[in-house]
């Protein structure tokens, strides 16, 4: 990895250690795991039958679904389009969530109870994309998920080949609002890929560690800078649980 592992135990901690390890003008990816030692893999590549079964998975899901949407379908929606809902809607798929903000990175480490130390993880996307030997424009842009052809090998429809690819890193229409709330970004793994700690010389990504003593503290510090589930879930059961507070029902 481009840096080894390092502990924060607060967010001043976490400031600290950015200031040191990035520079603002580059982009910076979040990704919070509650146990450090899971590794970058998507929902799809931890299950090998779902894996198997992705293409009947995503028609039987649109075939479901359809009927029960509030709204028509986007004008000008795409395959992209079925792989986004379901990935909102807990469907496993071959994407893996990542941030902008560090904050979503650290809620998410720490907001499921775990006896383990969690991570947040810091991703150079660009550097990624760089070891998929993407070239030409593609070293300093990154591609968008219904717009950019050189995606389209990572469609379910194109998995049947077994073409290895390794993963690499895109942004999406922020379409839907929760996505926009956690400022999110993505990454999209072929279904052989490696792990993406694992691609190429690892020097795209890093650790920053929490030990578990350390997480009463940060809750309390997001707490303190009233950064709660409602900025990363905008809907009316967060709005209802963070209404509550800790009163009970």
């Amino acid at each position: 990895m481009r840096f080894e592992d390092r502990s924060v135990g607060s967010v001043g901690d976490l400031i600290t250690a950015l200031s040191e390890q990035s520079e603002p003008a580059n982009p910076l990816w979040f990704r919070g795991q509650k146990c450090a030692s899971w590794s970058l893999v998507p929902s799809l590549g931890r299950q090998s039958a779902l894996l198997e079964n992705e293409l009947s998975i995503m028609k039987r899901f649109i075939q479901l679904a359809i009927p029960q949407m509030l709204e028509p379908l986007p004008s000008g929606h795409d395959e992209w389009y079925w792989v986004f809902l379901m990935q909102h809607h807990h469907v496993p798929t071959r994407l893996l969530d990542w941030s902008e903000s560090p904050l979503a990175a650290v809620w998410f480490a720490i907001s499921q109870e775990s006896d383990e130390d969690s991570a947040i993880w810091c991703l150079d996307p660009l550097a990624l994309n760089q070891q998929a030997k993407l070239r030409g424009r593609w070293q300093s842009e990154l591609p968008a998920f219904g717009r950019d052809d050189i995606l389209d090998n990572y469609l379910p429809d194109r998995q049947i080949d077994g073409a290895g690819q390794v993963p690499i890193a895109a942004i999406a229409s922020r379409q839907f609002r929760r996505i926009a709330a956690q400022q999110g970004n993505f990454t999209i793994s072929h279904a052989e890929s490696d792990p993406v700690e694992q691609v190429g010389d690892s020097k795209h990504c890093w650790r920053l560690i929490i030990p578990v003593d350390a997480k009463p503290q940060m809750v309390a510090e997001l707490a303190t800078l009233r950064y709660t589930e409602l900025q990363l879930f905008p809907d009316l059961d967060r709005a209802a649980k963070v209404a509550m507070g800790g009163f009970n029902a």
